[in-house]
């Protein structure tokens, strides 16, 4: 792979090096490098999955607007019809509109490779298996050619589904691991609907496969990807947003040499013009952002995507936005490093965030925003390289007893474990409005973005930090920064015992604040009801320094035991069909999920977990809306 552009900066004006001391904040020496370039491996249309017809077809919205959306053991029609063998998920929606003489939908997928979409006025299953009586959901390896897409067929990878506003069309968007020689290989596999009705005849997929090897750099020990068991980074935690010159994916580069610690992350841009029309693509372009030693401070960045009415203006750079993970520039080094071995009364903290663009001259940044200063949730400083273990949220089964205070290893390294905060990274999604109001609403381009924080040092106790940015042709400052002196607060337990983790935020055309969330927490000797994961959402309405009334969705009544990962997609969608109406998933466990063993047939303690799909409008405590 030749490296056709470098672009090298340093992220504090006068620190090339170690020779000047660092006095705050990320002073890595981070570089851009690219173009690299992908080429289209083969496009395939696929008509659409099979359509469910009759009373048999599944349940439908509640009498409070939720759906019960892919559970792992689904008995539909008959004994594990459907059966999921895997032990996390990471669901996710896409929300479609309402267009005259159209069936309208919710697209949903879990973790590997199911999918469903659910009506939007009767909230019932759309697709189904042969017979096409009962709402099963469909492998999204389906909508690929196992003649020509062979490594989009492979059962596996991180997949996100978006609804491209600009094009009105669903988006599915799919990392896959395949292996030549015992070397891992990664392609890359989209699938675009035709059309925004998922449940007509007539809608196809148009299928792509991108194989990433001239994309994705060898990593150092590889010598030039020709030695080694392992040649290329690995691509983790991939994003998709829809922009107005092509969609955009980030993803992290792990070196699976070194523990998969991040190096950094890599940006592409695709073809959405011709894409979305089925024709052939034009080849994704792709920068790298890396620094010489990991882990980087700066890594699983979020890509905005399109989220309301309006889009960008033309010619307006592409966003990108990470946290800054705290740096030992605390520690009087240079900066260079992460921040470890803090004590309770001087914890590791961050003021920063990392924004990025992607204009005329590729992706450059990163310019950093200062915001309120934050301690990533779980943040451990036991010893060198154990920053990115970020799992200490309890469940009721947890030992209290391996429940660390700050700086040290938590419960995740036990069983039952505890749940990975996610606290080293963004949340999903960073969504991208451009309003326009006439009645003291918010006027301007705004970006949305949320992540987990540590609100306790005794126990690591984790709330929600959020953010509303308002941006403006690649420049960007701060309007809502949760946690602070003034403004709103971080979101947590008032109570002081719950965990909070899991967030995703969205913003409606009032510029009310949604977020989805989960809550958690040890067991409870004194409670009726033990603090199970449960679903909620809030609101902070425009202008608002409070938020409303939370409003639980569901309350779990088991927990996730034979696993730390938890529903790590979750979303927040907004209705594109009036722009006031929140969607939101999230997971949450009926019966514990305990087995860990024997666990290649269906077993009850193995796989038991749910997710719920909910909607509503910002009312009074998100309580007024009436079923449409």
């Amino acid at each position: 792979m030749s490296i056709k552009n470098l672009f090298v900066m340093c992220l504090l004006s006068g620190v090339a090096g170690a020779i000047q001391v660092c006095t705050s904040g990320d002073c890595q020496s981070g570089s851009i490098a690219g173009p690299y370039s992908a080429s289209q491996t083969a496009e395939y249309t696929h008509a659409n999955l099979q359509r469910c017809s009759g009373s048999a077809c599944g349940t439908g919205f509640n009498g409070t607007n939720q759906i019960e959306g892919i559970d792992a053991m689904q008995d539909i029609g008959g004994a594990y019809q459907f059966f999921d063998q895997t032990l996390n998920i990471d669901a996710n929606i896409a929300v479609g509109p309402a267009i005259s003489g159209q069936h309208a939908q919710v697209l949903e997928w879990t973790n590997t490779r199911n999918i469903q979409a659910f009506d939007k006025v009767t909230g019932e299953p759309v697709y189904s298996i042969s017979g096409g009586t009962y709402g099963d959901p469909r492998s999204v390896i389906n909508l690929f050619n196992s003649s020509t897409q062979p490594e989009c067929t492979a059962n596996g990878g991180n997949v996100q589904v978006i609804y491209d506003r600009l094009d009105d069309v669903f988006v599915i968007n799919r990392r896959v691991t395949y292996t030549v020689g015992a070397i891992s290989h990664y392609a890359w596999c989209l699938s675009i609907s035709s059309a925004s009705d998922l449940s007509n005849s007539k809608t196809n997929w148009y299928s792509y496969e991108y194989k990433m090897d001239s994309a994705i750099p060898c990593l150092p020990a590889s010598s030039g990807c020709t030695s080694g068991t392992n040649y290329y980074y690995y691509p983790d935690w991939p994003r998709i947003g829809t922009w107005s010159n092509g969609f955009y994916i980030t993803f992290d580069l792990t070196d699976p040499t070194d523990f998969y610690l991040q190096a950094g992350f890599e940006a592409c841009q695709l073809d959405r013009e011709d894409m979305v029309k089925g024709l052939t693509a034009n080849p994704m372009t792709c920068y790298t952002y890396t620094v010489p030693s990991s882990p980087s401070l700066i890594h699983s960045v979020d890509v905005a995507d399109i989220d309301s009415p309006t889009g960008p203006a033309a010619g307006e750079p592409e966003y990108f936005l990470s946290i800054v993970n705290p740096s030992n520039a605390q520690q009087n080094k240079n900066g260079q490093g992460v921040c470890t071995t803090q004590s309770l009364t001087n914890v590791c903290s961050s003021d920063q965030l990392a924004l990025f663009t992607w204009g005329s001259n590729g992706l450059t940044g990163p310019t950093l925003l200062t915001v309120n200063p934050y301690t990533p949730s779980c943040y451990d400083t036991s010893s060198s390289g154990s920053e990115t273990n970020t799992e200490c949220v309890p469940v009721p089964t947890t030992n209290v007893a391996h429940m660390g205070e700050y700086g040290h290893r938590s419960c995740g390294d036990y069983g039952p474990p505890c749940v990975d905060s996610l606290g080293d990274r963004m949340a999903n999604r960073l969504t991208y409005n451009n309003l326009s109001s006439t009645t003291g609403g918010p006027n301007g381009e705004f970006l949305t973005a949320s992540h987990v924080v540590m609100e306790s040092t005794s126990n690591q106790r984790s709330g929600i930090r959020y953010y509303i940015l308002q941006v403006s042709n690649g420049a960007a400052s701060v309007l809502v920064n949760s946690g602070g002196v003034a403004g709103p607060a971080d979101l947590q337990d008032p109570n002081d015992t719950l965990f909070y983790f899991m967030p995703s935020a969205a913003l409606d055309m009032n510029g009310n604040l949604g977020i989805t969330y989960t809550t958690s927490g040890a067991y409870c000797s004194t409670c009726q009801t033990q603090p199970n994961p449960a679903v909620n959402f809030v609101v902070l309405p425009w202008e608002s320094t409070t938020t409303d009334t939370p409003t639980l969705i569901i309350q779990g009544a088991g927990d996730e035991e034979n696993t730390l990962h938890w529903g790590e997609y979750a979303a927040t969608q907004i209705d594109p069909g009036d722009n006031l109406t929140f969607y939101g998933v999230g997971e949450y466990f009926n019966t514990s999920q305990t087995g860990k063993t024997a666990c290649s047939t269906p077993a009850n303690d193995c796989y038991t977990w749910q997710t719920r799909i909910f909607r509503g409008q910002y009312g009074n405590g998100f309580k007024k809306l009436v079923v449409k």
